[in-house]
């Protein structure tokens, strides 16, 4: 065979040969997802294998840790086999409360062993009520820590309860400090009763009941408010003080001296408030205490 005939039988082969198919795409993509999910489940079956020998093994494991305790409470949804220690039940210790009506015998409220509250909410209402009235001496006056010669301070707050045998409960809260100017020195006192239940009287009247003072009562209006004025006469730990009563029975009385029991000290020369300026600090919302 010579060149010629070669490359005559190349071309006939050429020309017979039928071209190569061409590729289905769906066909690819069904055998795609045929080898996925062949792929998919051999490593879940590796993974339910492992996954076996894992809790076959952890009981073994834990006793390991636990040095052969029970593992019971360790374990979710196994109960535990140790016994239950009871939890013990709070109890408390009833105080006996004061009644209503005060009768004779009954026993002092909130434990008390007297009528002074000593400790407590009533008795920091009264140190309260000492800080206020602190807080309104007018310049020129100060409220030192002056004590007594036997050391007793003269700064002096107490909460009692104030009823009597058949009246309602009621409560008591003074302050009383020393005041001083000039190295002179004089006395304030403030005094709260919660309601007593008893009716209203006339702001004289009710001036005149504090401490069974005696003088000469004035009623001055403050505001549209009448508050009673008294100025003592003869002899009287105070020489002056204003009363006046809040529509739910609240009174409260605001005293001033221009001298105090303290021995070795001279009296002020003057009284601390005006005779209006005592009504209306009588008046003063922070005086109230009416719990």
């Amino acid at each position: 065979m010579n060149e010629d005939d070669l490359s005559e039988a190349l071309h006939d082969v050429m020309v017979r040969s039928s071209p190569p198919p061409s590729m289905d795409p769906a066909h690819a993509l069904d055998q795609a997802r045929r080898a996925r999910k062949r792929r998919t489940a051999v490593l879940a079956a590796a993974a339910v294998a492992t996954l076996v020998v894992g809790i076959g093994a952890g009981p073994a494991l834990v006793a390991h840790h636990t040095g052969g305790r029970s593992t019971g409470q360790m374990v979710a949804g196994v109960p535990s086999t140790s016994p239950s220690v009871p939890t013990p039940r709070a109890t408390s210790t009833l105080l006996p409360k004061a009644p209503t009506t005060r009768k004779s015998g009954d026993p002092w409220p909130e434990g008390q062993v007297d009528r002074t509250a000593s400790a407590g909410p009533r008795a920091d209402r009264a140190v309260t009520l000492m800080q206020d009235l602190s807080s309104s001496v007018p310049a020129g006056f100060s409220t030192p820590d002056v004590k007594y010669p036997d050391g007793r301070a003269m700064r002096w707050p107490q909460a009692q309860y104030a009823s009597n045998d058949g009246e309602q409960d009621y409560w008591e809260y003074q302050a009383i400090i020393p005041v001083q100017k000039d190295n002179r020195l004089g006395q304030l006192l403030v005094q709260a009763t919660t309601p007593t239940g008893k009716p209203a009287t006339t702001p004289c009247k009710l001036a005149g009941e504090f401490w069974g003072g005696s003088g000469t009562c004035t009623v001055m209006d403050i505001g549209g408010k009448k508050v009673g004025v008294v100025t003592a006469k003869g002899h009287h730990s105070y020489d002056q003080w204003a009363a006046y009563r809040y529509d739910d029975g609240t009174v409260v009385v605001l005293a001033q001296s221009r001298k105090t029991d303290r021995e070795g000290r001279s009296p002020l020369t003057q009284p601390v408030f005006t005779t209006r300026q005592l009504a209306e600090l009588a008046m003063s919302p922070k005086f109230k205490i009416s719990t």
